[in-house]
């Protein structure tokens, strides 16, 4: 039996733990406002945490979070202590800032947002949950004694929240279509979003291979001396999909770069830091019961581009895909390449009202000729798919269904 004390001193902690998570869940109504004015005066009061270590930003389209994951890991290996700062998370919130390898631990999760409640409330600004979240990562990372900081840009670079320090690197993972209510509608004017990221003294990478991205961003690159490296192969992985050993060349050409400046980098932690590398929910295999589970979060047009040939070449027939995609995202496209790879489809919602409607989705499956059945909620889209005959399911169209996709296999797997 539990004593009073200890029971009063539990109960203390997760009241002031969830008083922390209320406080940021309140703001996700505060909706996308560009710029940089706010988490510049917040980082100001509270007397620029983000300077006390370097800095590596990781910007792009697509796979940014397992290129950032892969440097963190190295820079791990390599004896430095690691802050790694990914969106949106999967299960967890915690899991957007990492230490050490390790998700954010709650006490130190408390300090972070009060600090930053307070610094709101005294310079009177309300900011977006997703600065908010960047402050909360600046004033962990510091308080916390990091070497170094590998942040994921959320949407764009030149105007987001991340883009507020001064990198030692920066890397840009490839660029395609997305968020292009806010970025632009054409490829040059995405990549000049990107290439915003990219400041004096940052060694810049990039595995684009697209003569006029590599051109904006050179163009940047030698508008402040640095140098530029379009890198230009594959390495080794335990990650799955031929796009991973793409994202793991930067990771890998990064940290070489950075040996000048971070010199207990050696090619042997290079290769631990690959081999450690875990990134949850990017075409992760599950073996549930007679089922073999493919989770992945793909939710544009270049992420389906990038996982067809693994699904078509590795993943056994008969097929099923359970998906569901935000309303924002290019749905006609992603359909149109995905949906004929499989047998059947089961569609639904992971983040309503935000999502797309899942009856509308199971109709352009059907009229592919494709069976389909829509059940807005994924607990229960997962449940009928495991009673489903298909051996080989396929969960994938949003990082919010892979989330709800990792607890639900989770819980079942324990």
């Amino acid at each position: 039996m539990l004593s009073p004390e200890f029971a009063a001193g539990r109960d203390s902690a997760l009241s002031t733990l969830n008083s922390a998570l209320d406080y940021l869940e309140s703001l996700q109504g505060s909706g996308i406002r560009p710029g940089l004015g706010r988490i510049r005066a917040l980082l100001g009061h509270l007397r620029r945490p983000e300077r006390a270590y370097r800095s590596i930003i990781v910007a792009g389209t697509n796979g940014k979070g397992s290129t950032s994951a892969t440097i963190a890991s190295i820079l791990e290996e390599s004896g430095y202590k690691t802050g790694l700062y990914t969106s949106p998370h999967l299960v967890d919130i915690r899991e957007r800032w990492r230490i050490g390898g390790r998700d954010l631990d709650e006490e130190l999760l408390e300090q972070s947002v009060e600090q930053l409640r307070a610094a709101a409330e005294a310079i009177g600004i309300t900011p977006t949950y997703f600065e908010a979240l960047t402050v909360v990562a600046f004033i962990a990372f510091s308080l916390a004694k990091c070497d170094v900081a590998v942040l994921e840009v959320g949407m764009g670079g030149r105007l987001d929240a991340t883009n507020v320090v001064r990198p030692i690197a920066a890397v840009i993972t490839p660029i395609g279509f997305d968020h292009m209510e806010y970025l632009g509608n054409t490829i040059p004017k995405i990549a000049a979003e990107k290439a915003g990221v990219i400041h004096r003294g940052a060694v810049v990478l990039t595995s684009n291979d697209d003569a006029v991205v590599l051109n904006i961003l050179r163009r940047r690159a030698k508008k402040f001396d640095n140098r530029f490296i379009a890198v230009d192969g594959e390495h080794q992985t335990p990650l799955a999909g031929p796009f991973q050993r793409c994202n793991v060349a930067l990771a890998v050409s990064t940290a070489e770069e950075l040996r000048g400046v971070l010199p207990k980098i050696t090619p042997e932690s290079i290769e631990r830091g690959v081999a450690n590398t875990l990134w949850r929910g990017r075409l992760e295999r599950m073996r549930v019961r007679d089922k073999t589970i493919w989770i992945d979060g793909c939710h544009n047009p270049h992420a389906i581009k990038a996982v067809i040939p693994f699904i078509r070449d590795r993943i056994e027939t008969p097929r099923l895909l359970v998906f569901g995609i935000m309303g924002d995202k290019d749905i006609d496209a992603v359909t149109r390449d995905l949906f004929p790879l499989f047998d059947r489809v089961i569609t639904t919602e992971p983040f309503p009202p935000r999502s797309a409607d899942a009856r509308a989705l199971a109709g352009a499956a059907r009229a592919m000729n494709i069976g389909a059945t829509a059940l807005r909620v994924p607990h229960e889209a997962f449940s009928a798919a495991m009673r489903a005959p298909e051996h080989a399911i396929f969960i994938g169209g949003s990082l919010y269904l892979a989330g709800a996709a990792i607890e639900f296999f989770d819980s079942l797997s324990e």
